[in-house]
This record gives structure tokens, sequence and C-alpha cells, in this order.
């Protein structure tokens, strides 16, 4: 559920364990086994993907090979309010423990999701490579994870109603109106925080709510995630260096998220202070 910029990707302080996209009875490892490419595939022939948490096995797998080589880690989990893959973990984090009673790890619950998730990976990152200590990792995720921001408009509202998070009605109302949500990562949920008519008023919310929130800090890499249409990254991408963030990425959302959001999605991540003033 964590969606990195790609410098960031093969990072070798970095391990992944994958959610699950089920697809026609079939399993796929997000990020693994399928992209969001493969999976734009079937969702065009109007195949409807669900999804499943972490497979108990595979935190298995990775905890005791950390704990059998005396490798300590933090296993940052994609919200606990979207998802029991946080929940998983811990269990299995107590049993590995069991068998390996010297083993330091630490679990700690994201309350983010896709670029929220992944900007706080990339500090995690840069601050292991400065020689931080595990307690110190976690402290600091506990610090930055309020200062995190996803803003997304989803464009079509038939993949909500596929997934059974929207009524028909409001599906069939919403796509005759051009009506397009605008969604928030906030406390751990997706919620919708407004809704607007248009792909134009759609991107012009999202980027009014970058241009208040990101208080200044414009030296710092601003995630665009994408589903489908690279049009829209182009027009946030002008949009961000006019208000003056020179360091831009497109990301593809991870598939798990996208099963849940369509094909047709946008929107921006983004820190609200640089993370020298968050941890100090």
């Amino acid at each position: 559920m964590c969606d990195l910029p790609k410098a960031y990707i093969n990072h070798p302080s970095m391990d992944m364990v994958s959610l699950n996209v089920i697809i026609e009875g079939k399993v796929y490892r997000d990020k693994r086994e399928i992209d969001l490419d493969g999976m734009n595939k079937f969702m065009e022939q109007g195949i409807v993907p669900t999804t499943s948490q972490v497979n108990p096995g595979d935190f298995l797998e990775c905890f005791e090979e950390y704990a059998k080589n005396n490798v300590e880690c933090l296993y940052l989990a994609f919200t606990s309010k979207l998802s029991g893959s946080y929940e998983t973990a811990r269990l299995v984090l107590k049993e590995i423990k069991e068998k390996y009673p010297d083993f330091k790890c630490k679990i700690v619950d994201s309350l983010q999701s896709g670029g929220g998730l992944g900007l706080i990976a990339v500090e995690l990152l840069k601050l292991i490579e400065t020689g931080k200590d595990l307690d110190y990792l976690a402290d600091a995720t506990v610090k930055l994870i309020p200062h995190a921001h996803f803003y997304f408009s989803i464009e079509d509202l038939n993949w909500l109603y596929m997934g059974g998070r929207v009524s028909r009605g409001t599906a069939v109302v919403g796509g005759f109106l051009k009506i397009h949500p605008i969604v928030s990562v906030e406390e751990g949920e997706l919620k919708i925080i407004g809704k607007v008519r248009g792909n134009k008023k759609a991107q012009k919310t999202i980027v009014e709510k970058v241009a208040k929130n990101i208080t200044g800090y414009l030296d710092q890499n601003v995630g665009i995630a994408f589903t489908g249409s690279m049009k829209p990254v182009e027009e946030y991408e002008s949009a961000l260096r006019a208000m003056g963030v020179k360091d831009i990425e497109p990301v593809p959302i991870g598939c798990v998220l996208a099963a849940h959001l369509g094909l047709q999605g946008t929107g921006i991540y983004f820190l609200d202070m640089s993370p020298e003033k968050i941890l100090k």
C-alpha cells in the first residue's frame, strides 16, 4: 500500500509485504505479481477486482527471515482503519518472538495509504541512512503521520457502485451531473471531503487545498498519484510549478487502492512541514 518515488523502490534498507488483488478468482500480490497497467486491462473489460489483507504466511516468512539473521526492522503498516493487516502483523510478530525472543521489531500503524504512506517511508529511509536507531525511527514515524496529506478526485462513480461503496442511484445521478468526489485520507480513513462538477473544478479544488496546507514547504518531492489518463497529471504538474514546487514526480497508485477508486482518478500528496521541523 506504499507508493514510492522510483529512486526508493529498490532501496537496500526496505522490504515490502503485499496486500492482495483478486481478479476472477485468482489472487495477485500487489506490486509483486501485478501492477497498475496489468490490472487496468482487466478493469477496462468491466471486471471488478476485490482486495484482501496481507497473507499471515507472508508476514511469517518476512519476520522470520530478519529474526534469524538478527536484523532489526520497523513495519510501517497500512492504516488499521481500512485493513486487518496491522493487527495480523502484530499477531504474527508475537508468534515469532516466542521463537526468537531477542528479535527487535516495531510495528507502527501509519494511518495512511498510498502516497501518504510513501512520504513517511522515504523520510524513515533517510533517517536509517544517517544511523538512527529503531526507537528513534518508531518515534519519528508517529510524529510524521499527521503531517502527510493526500487529496484525490474520482471521475467515474460507477466503480464505487460496482465495488459496493455507493448506491446505484448515486452513481447514475453523479454520472449524469458529472459529480467528482474529492477524497482525502484523514485519521486513517478515506473520506469524501467534497463533491464538485467536472474535471476542471475537481482539479482546481485539489490544487487549492494543496496551496492552503503546504504552508510554504515547497522544497519537497510532491507526488502526483494517478490511476488512468496522464492528462490531469500534466495539469497538476503545471499548477504545482506555478505554486513554486520544483520537485514533482507522478507515481502510479498501487493496485489495491486503485481497485477501490476506479480507472480514472488523480491526486496530490505532500508534507505540510519540513521533516526537520517536525522531528525537532
